[in-house]
């Protein structure tokens, strides 16, 4: 029985173009009891659904406008009789680093056994009269969209019975067909994280600024004790204070106007805010959160971006959360403006939202230093890991391709999460611009893209193959890759045979976060550009060897090219060329090219040393990576200095007591203090303790076939595991006067190799 089909619906339009919260009602009778419906909802951009006013959740799937996807939602029983549906939906309208901008559309199919019931233009609509629709400041370029909402507008619409007569009826939306199935887990909130006050005070407004950050960023904040600020017993407490119980807070004094509490979650975390509060009617808590406290309160306002929200209470109890952003930080400031009587603060904090995840692969070497280094790497991989891969949870939540490729390579030797990473670099791959490269972000449409990360994403293709054992990216995409490559081998300069890099005002020819790599000058002949693009060339290679596919090589004539035109007169690499000028020199360049096979051996030595040198820019966190494979492959020397690279780099972030680790070295101070103190391109850590410590590395795809080439270091005994399509790797290796005892188990499926390095012979 089927008591309606469902169809894509609107709001219908009413002026509002950008950042529209609409209403949706649908009712339907059950004709008999059953004990589990599924309910399959898609919207443009996000929702919150509700099941007889009860919420389920929400969570829309970062999809592409002309590939929509569906969530699913299951009930439990239902009895017979009268049910409603209801959803608070958000559309952007707006493109974002996050987000591609489509139409308004919601499509709503509930099934139980034989009954259907769905969103169809017979369901009530309306403009939320509580959130703030229409124009309002973003938080950043990349996240969205601030959230408004007044609670005194709240009316309970969701609940069965509420009178909803006056509503319009909602309108047939674009037709987008039937969502395909979410690609990934939906994220649910987690409990409630337990937090402590960092600190509290009153504070003076002395004036509504442009945005709610502008204003929060002027208050002026007078910390007073937590014993004296709640009425604690005694006058000065040294414990923290919790939420063992509701807290109170009381109205200012003149001249103060306000207060405020600030909330430690005790750790990095991402998910959706939320408080609980009694307060009178029109008492205004503006929601502010951050990674750290530098400046004594959270930094709510930093240029253009705004990381701070309003809501408005109603009389009583409030209980509000941040509908459809996830938030990402460690501290939450609250500041409390427009109340003349005590409010009592039950809780004001974060649900964490994680991916579901199986317990990452072991590791012990027996050196604490490094089990912590481990422990905060993994905890920044999940930090960044939600719908797809994210840069950082805090500033951008955005799927990058070479954060992306940094982040699966190390994930594979955590979780060897193979579908996380396709879904990632599917979501990339269909970003192609007419330009033939990638867009910056995926699904977005960015104003400016960084030509290396369209290469780097045939790199993390080709690795995803190797690593997963399948090659349905490859297939899906090749015909694509071939036109890409294409497009970027005409651009050849006659005289030098270099490939030139495109140009104008939607290109950014970025390749990491140091000087004369950061874009922000013009070299039309870039050695790292060539570089890159010659390992597209390669992957691509290798991927049309492993499909059965003819190969044309045409990676070694622009690697001549590069080894020709960019040669120092000591052997190493220049980054540009002007003429007959050399310009740079840059470990990254130099690293690509050891990789590539065009530093010579007798180099090596130097190279280790290569950083130390002043004249020389040392690779940042997101270019490791490459630095410590090239150290692994300079020899034993090369390959103790890794190690010691990656304590250097990371350790000082640890001692802070930071649990992750940064964008770059300089941490909140970078990008004119707008650094993220939790990005996952810098786990490079978890990678080398799989790749190189344990030594496993695949040979043939899936693992069929894998080299074992332990380097413990100066570690008396190493063991661990590796993750595969087929199961995990466990490898236990102890010194002895002789040479290694190494014991190698792994599924019957696989076939190790053993390479002993030369200073660690196997036994």
């Amino acid at each position: 029985m089927s008591e309606s089909s469902p169809c894509w619906i609107r709001l219908a339009p009413n002026g509002i173009e950008i950042n529209l919260h609409a209403d949706f009602r649908g009712g339907f009778a059950l004709p008999q009891g059953v004990d589990d419906a599924v309910i399959s909802v898609s919207a443009d951009s996000d929702f919150l659904l509700y099941l007889d006013g009860v919420e389920l959740g929400g969570g829309q799937f970062s999809d592409y406008p002309d590939r929509p996807t569906a969530t699913e939602f299951h009930t439990g029983a239902l009895e017979a009789g009268e049910h409603l549906l209801a959803a608070l939906v958000w559309f952007r309208g707006k493109d974002f680093s996050t987000y591609r901008c489509g139409a308004p559309g919601f499509r709503c199919e509930l099934r139980a056994e034989e009954f259907r019931f769905g969103s169809s233009t017979a369901w009530k609509a309306r403009l939320d009269p509580a959130f703030t629709s229409g124009p309002i400041a973003d938080v950043t370029g990349q996240l969205g969209f601030v959230t408004c909402c007044d609670g005194r507008n709240s009316d309970n619409w969701q609940r069965p019975g509420f009178d909803d007569s006056g509503w319009e009826t909602a309108i047939a939306a674009d037709d987008r067909g039937i969502p395909g199935p979410r690609p990934v887990p939906r994220l649910a909130p987690g409990e409630r994280r337990s937090v402590v006050f960092a600190n509290q005070g009153f504070l003076l407004r002395p004036a509504e600024g442009e945005t709610f950050a502008a204003t929060v960023a002027r208050d002026l904040m007078r910390p007073v004790p937590a014993a004296r600020f709640f009425g604690l017993p005694g006058l000065y407490g040294t414990e923290p204070a919790t939420f063992a119980e509701p807290r109170p807070i009381q109205p200012p004094a003149l001249p103060e106007n306000g207060s405020f509490v600030i909330l430690d979650f005790g750790g990095e975390c991402a998910g959706k805010l939320e408080i609980e509060l009694d307060a009178p009617a029109g008492t205004v808590v503006d929601l502010s959160h951050g990674e750290h406290l530098d400046d004594g309160r959270v930094r709510c306002q930093i240029h253009n971006r705004n990381f701070t929200d309003r809501y408005i209470c109603r009389a009583g109890r409030n209980r509000f959360a941040i509908p459809f952003r996830r938030s990402g930080g460690r501290y939450l400031q609250l500041n409390f403006t427009e109340y003349a009587e005590p409010l009592t603060l039950h809780y004001a904090g974060i649900r964490p939202q994680e991916l579901p995840l199986p317990a990452a692969a072991r590791f012990d070497n027996g050196d604490r230093l490094h089990a912590k280094l481990r422990q905060v790497a993994l905890n920044t991989m999940k930090l960044c890991m939600h719908e797809h891969y994210e840069d950082c949870p805090w500033r951008e939540q955005a799927l990058y391709a070479y954060d992306s490729r940094n982040q699966a390579l190390f994930g594979y030797y955590a979780w060897g999460n193979y579908e996380f990473a396709a879904t990632s670099f599917e979501l990339l791959g269909r970003g192609i611009r007419p330009d033939g490269l990638l867009e910056l972000c995926a699904p977005a449409r960015v104003p400016v893209t960084i030509p290396i990360f369209s290469w780097i994403w045939f790199v993390e293709v080709d690795e995803h193959w190797f690593y997963s054992g399948s090659g349905r990216l490859f297939l899906q995409f090749e015909r694509q890759m071939e036109e890409m490559l294409e497009r970027a081998l005409a651009r050849r300069d006659a005289s030098t045979g270099l490939c030139l890099p495109p140009e104008g005002r939607e290109i950014w020819n970025f390749y990491e976060w140091v000087t004369q790599l950061d874009g922000t000058g013009h070299h039309p002949l870039s050695a790292p550009y060539n570089l890159y693009l010659v390992l597209a060339l390669r992957s691509f290679e290798a991927m049309k060897a492993r499909a059965g596919r003819p190969v044309p090589n045409r990676s070694d004539a622009l690697l001549a090219a590069v080894a020709r035109e960019f040669r120092r007169p000591d052997g190493f690499y220049a980054t540009y060329r002007n003429g007959s000028e050399l310009i740079g020199f840059h470990e990254h360049v130099n690293a690509l090219a050891l990789r590539l096979g065009i530093l010579p051996p007798e180099l090596y030595p130097q190279f280790i040393q290569l950083a130390e040198n002043p004249q020389v820019v040392p690779a940042s966190t997101s270019s490791l990576p490459f630095v410590v494979d090239a150290l692994h492959q300079a020899g034993p020397e090369g390959r103790r200095f890794a190690a010691e690279r990656l304590t250097t780099a990371f350790a000082p972030m640890l001692f802070t007591g930071s649990d992750t680790l940064w964008e770059v070295a300089a941490g909140a101070l970078g990008f004119d203090g707008a650094g993220s103190l939790c990005h996952a391109w810098s786990s490079v850590p978890v990678y080398w303790q799989g790749a190189r410590q344990l030594g496993v590395t695949p040979l043939e795809p899936g693992f069929a076939r894998f080299a074992v080439s332990p380097c413990p270091g100066t570690q008396e005994h190493i063991a661990g595991e590796v993750p595969t399509p087929s199961g995990p790797i466990r490898i236990d290796c102890r010194r002895t006067a002789a040479g290694l005892k190494l014991a190698v188990e792994c599924p019957p499926a696989l076939k190790p190799e053993i390479r002993p390095l030369p200073e660690f012979p196997v036994l």
